[in-house]
């Protein structure tokens, strides 16, 4: 087998379904400026201003493919090289949300590196829930979890149709016609939802927003 050392487009498409893309600057729900998928900074360390030109699709995902760098290595350095693309990308999710040393001090590190199919694996994902003392983080785990025990079937998809892709998942998501353009009826969707949900009604699908939506 074919040593894994990036996270696929399936496992892309997956972490934009879990953080958002959004192609101009916005403040996440603590305040900080944020643009693409998540992203706080730049490859270079400079902080993401408000004031930043927006980025294309493309751009987004290249920026996120590289800041994940730092998390796939952590994966590919610490986990047996025989695992498949979905549990490399379930991994690599968990890290980056979790960070590196949260992921390489894990029970869940332990249990994959001693058997790769131990069903005890799935527990291991959800007893990292808790965020601010709530467990809000536990539907993020089941699908971790859910994507880690799914045979792998590589997938690739061009940039601009992960995008559309992830529109797509808002408007079904949300009882809207799937066109994968985030127009002015999506946007209003997303205040509507946002609204009812008591959240900030900007109309930006990010991570509170989709942790949100990916309930329905």
């Amino acid at each position: 087998m074919k040593e894994i050392r990036e996270t696929s487009n399936k496992g892309i498409q997956f972490l934009i379904q879990e953080e958002g893309l959004i192609k101009r600057p916005y403040l996440d729900q603590v305040g900080v400026p944020t643009i693409g998928i998540g992203c706080t900074y730049y490859e270079n360390g400079s902080r993401v201003k408000m004031t930043d030109t927006p980025i294309t699709t493309e751009r987004a995902i290249a920026l996120f493919r590289n800041l994940l760098k730092n998390y796939e290595l952590a994966v590919y350095s610490s986990i047996r090289d025989d695992i498949n693309h979905n549990q490399f990308d379930a991994l690599t999710s968990f890290a980056f949300n979790v960070g590196v040393n949260g992921f390489k001090s894990s029970e869940l590190m332990k249990k994959v590196n001693k058997d790769k199919q131990d069903p005890k694996i799935k527990l291991a994902f959800e007893a990292w829930k808790n965020a601010g003392g709530k467990p809000i983080l536990l539907a993020r785990r089941k699908r971790e979890a859910a994507l880690y025990f799914v045979p792998d079937n590589s997938q690739q998809a061009t940039d601009e149709q992960l995008y559309m892709n992830q529109v797509k998942h808002i408007q079904v998501k949300l009882g809207l016609p799937s066109d994968g353009i985030f127009g002015k009826n999506t946007r209003e969707a997303v205040v509507g939802f946002q609204k009812k949900h008591s959240l900030i009604a900007d109309g930006i699908a990010g991570p509170q927003t989709l942790a949100e939506i990916n309930k329905i």
